[in-house]
């Protein structure tokens, strides 16, 4: 049973709205789940998809905002990578971010993107940034202790 994948990108950051992107319809998406070192916490790292391509429809160079063409004035910062999720079936599966990698030309033309998938947060630094343990506050955690035994 083949299944029906689509994946929905915020356009223009933070604007709440998400526009679907078309798929190749052979292409495959595969999408990493794992745990890295755990010993060292700076490298635990979310679901991830390897690069994969999108075509160069019309719809996806207008959210993409010709990507490929450096002569047109871009209102997004491609560097910035755009809130995403995808669904399987209609049911939601990820949740994440999408990073636009690279144009594919040929003879001039645009014939697709290059686009990688990342989780929500990429690593745990990316979570918590600065924030030291330290910092957090507690005092709701705060309980009368007692060494009386019942």
């Amino acid at each position: 049973m083949k299944r029906r994948i689509q994946i929905w990108i915020e356009p223009i950051q933070d604007s709440g709205d998400y526009q679907q992107i078309e798929l190749f319809n052979d292409e495959q998406i595969v999408v990493n789940s794992s745990v890295q070192n755990i010993a060292d916490i700076s490298k635990v790292f979310t679901d991830f998809s390897q690069s994969f391509s999108v075509p160069a429809s019309t719809i996806n160079n207008a959210v993409f905002q010709h990507f490929y063409q450096s002569d047109v004035n871009a209102t997004i910062d491609h560097n910035i990578k755009r809130k995403a999720y995808i669904e399987i079936d209609l049911a939601p599966f990820r949740r994440g971010k999408i990073s636009l990698e690279k144009a594919n030309l040929k003879d001039g033309q645009p014939e697709s993107y290059q686009i990688t998938f990342y989780g929500d947060i990429r690593t745990l630094k990316d979570a918590f940034g600065e924030d030291k343990l330290t910092d957090l506050d507690l005092s709701t955690l705060e309980f009368a202790y007692s060494d009386r035994k019942s």
